[in-house]
């Protein structure tokens, strides 16, 4: 730990949603950290300390504060006050578009091109390219991101994609969202995956979890399933600290936390966004927890790195840890429909090691599970779970 870290001092931490991580509020209260709590937030644990608007925003305007949010929906209220610096080094990993450019010396020969709303329309894929992904260069929670086949199916995802958008719009704060301009860029085939972690007080990444993203179909672009386990880790952690180092050099990024995206091909890894300010949305780091027998937020706090060889030279360590969020089907509808908790929890049996419930007006699930298993394809299996098969139809009045 740096001897200068003192974790109840300038480290604060935003949280929203109706989904809160209890690894997150274990180490909140560990470290005495204080908290803004966005409305709409279920309360917290009367031992932590509630910081009021005014407080909150001119706390992190100090150069030296540490600022950690659990979900994208704190994200507007932090950049309205962050000190010029570190609003720099958000914006470059809030667009896609800024992303890209920023890890392109190590890409040279990957395709990409910024598009407006106005000429999305009439792009033509390079003849070198048979697969793009079209994504908005301001976006969050895979809304408005495709996988595009070739020319033909150009025009329909772009339609797809701006009705996604225009609907998120309605309820979602322009931080989050927005469809003035858009990424295109080559389809990389290949496993993708997540990471969490921080750049620490010297400038070192610091990773504290990989979980592995699988996709029931090629056409799913869904954030069901996530796993993770020592050969995970050992299978990745080494090109990923690469990439990260890069980033982290460029930008001269001290005491910042980040979400990872990227894809593994071919033994090399190919960034798809980074997430500032956070870990995992939704509890995800709680599998790490629960797969290492550490808290990735306590190392945050007080600036510590997971003793990695020694983690994955545990013979005994083999299982798979995950997290399963519950979809919302398509048929959903609050006053005709209930989720039935009890029914989804008893469809993990004994696999079953936490559920938190969300509240479906606020997010688009009805929660999170946290499983374990013996092995990969018992995780998989849950990529096909029907969802609409846990609602119950409520009674008439």
């Amino acid at each position: 730990m740096n001897t200068n870290i003192k974790p109840a001092e300038l480290n604060y931490c935003f949280i929203s949603g109706s989904v809160l991580s209890p690894s997150l509020l274990n180490a909140i209260q560990r470290w005495g950290i204080s908290v803004y709590v966005e409305p709409s937030t279920p309360p917290l644990p009367e031992t932590i300390n509630i910081l009021e608007n005014t407080e909150a925003a001119s706390l992190i305007q100090d150069q030296d504060a540490t600022v950690m949010m659990n979900w994208e929906a704190s994200l507007a209220f932090i950049i309205e006050n962050l000190p010029q610096q570190r609003l720099n080094q958000v914006k470059a990993f809030k667009n896609k578009v800024i992303f890209r450019e920023l890890v392109k010396e190590l890409y040279p020969n990957l395709f990409y091109q910024e598009l407006t709303r106005d000429n999305l329309r009439d792009f033509q894929l390079p003849k070198e390219v048979e697969n793009v992904v079209l994504k908005p260069s301001l976006g969050t929670a895979s809304i408005g991101i495709r996988t595009i086949k070739g020319q033909q199916e150009w025009g329909k995802a772009v339609d797809s994609v701006l009705k996604d958008i225009d609907v998120a719009k309605e309820h979602m704060n322009p931080a989050m969202l927005n469809d003035a301009s858009f990424l295109v860029e080559e389809f990389v085939d290949g496993d993708e995956f997540a990471c969490d972690g921080f750049w620490d007080s010297n400038g070192k990444t610091v990773i504290t979890g990989i979980y592995q993203h699988p996709f029931a179909s090629s056409l799913d672009v869904s954030d069901t399933v996530y796993y993770t386990s020592t050969k995970v880790l050992a299978q990745t952690i080494e090109p990923t600290m690469q990439v990260l180092e890069h980033i982290g050099a460029k930008l001269g990024m001290r005491r910042f936390p980040f979400h990872f995206e990227f894809r593994k091909s071919n033994n090399q890894i190919f960034p798809i966004e980074l997430n500032p300010l956070r870990f995992g949305q939704v509890a995800l780091p709680d599998i790490t927890e629960y797969a290492f027998g550490f808290n990735p937020y306590d190392l945050f706090f007080t600036d510590k790195a997971p003793d990695w060889d020694s983690l994955l030279n545990d013979a005994s360590n083999s299982k798979v840890y995950a997290f399963v969020l519950a979809d919302i089907p398509a048929k959903y509808e609050p006053d005709k429909y209930s989720f039935d908790e009890k029914s989804f929890c008893n469809s993990f049996g004994n696999r079953l090691l936490n559920y938190l419930p969300s509240n479906p007006q606020i997010t688009p699930f009805f929660g999170v599970a946290h499983v374990v298993a013996d092995r990969v394809e018992e995780i998989l299996a849950y990529l096909n779970l029907d969802f609409e098969g846990f609602l119950r139809g409520r009674e008439k009045d």
